[in-house]
């Protein structure tokens, strides 16, 4: 799976998940797109996807290996 549908999943099933990205972070499913996943630098959101997919896991939404 790639980092932005893992984002996008974990977004679409937790909820905790979500609302602590868009009220800590004000960013919204459809702010995510295929570059700044992956753009670490200022105004991407690579490390806040990481974040993101790392919470997946710990929460059962993703498996460790599943992610590219």
């Amino acid at each position: 799976m790639e980092k932005l549908e893992a984002v996008q999943k974990v977004l679409r099933f937790s909820t905790p998940i979500r609302e602590w990205c868009e009220a800590d972070h004000s960013v919204y499913f459809d702010d995510f797109d295929e570059q700044n996943v992956n753009d670490y630098n200022s105004g991407g959101y690579g490390d806040l996807a990481d974040e993101i997919i790392e919470r997946g896991i710990e929460e059962n939404f993703l498996e460790e290996d599943e992610v590219e």
